[in-house]
């Protein structure tokens, strides 16, 4: 993990949403670069690790992604029933 490129991204993100802008990050490879994403507060994300790159034209699945289990927290949950 890089702690300075962490600490500077919030408050890069933050500038840009003052100024009206929308953020997309791009090239999300690992569950480490969607939790900064996420922490950071961007509007879009990108990359590998959300999904494979697709044709011009191509309809996409708008499902939203199990979140959890993209950062490897679905392993850390326990049902309390059944």
């Amino acid at each position: 993990r890089h702690a300075a490129a962490e600490r500077f991204f919030r408050p890069l993100v933050s500038a840009l949403h003052d100024r009206g802008a929308k953020v997309l990050v791009e090239g999300i490879e690992q569950s480490t670069h969607l939790r900064v994403a996420l922490d950071g507060g961007v509007d879009l994300m990108q990359g590998f690790y959300l999904a494979r790159p697709a044709l011009a034209g191509t309809v996409f699945d708008e499902e939203p992604l199990p979140i959890d289990r993209l950062l490897g927290m679905a392993s850390n949950v326990v049902p309390l029933f059944g």
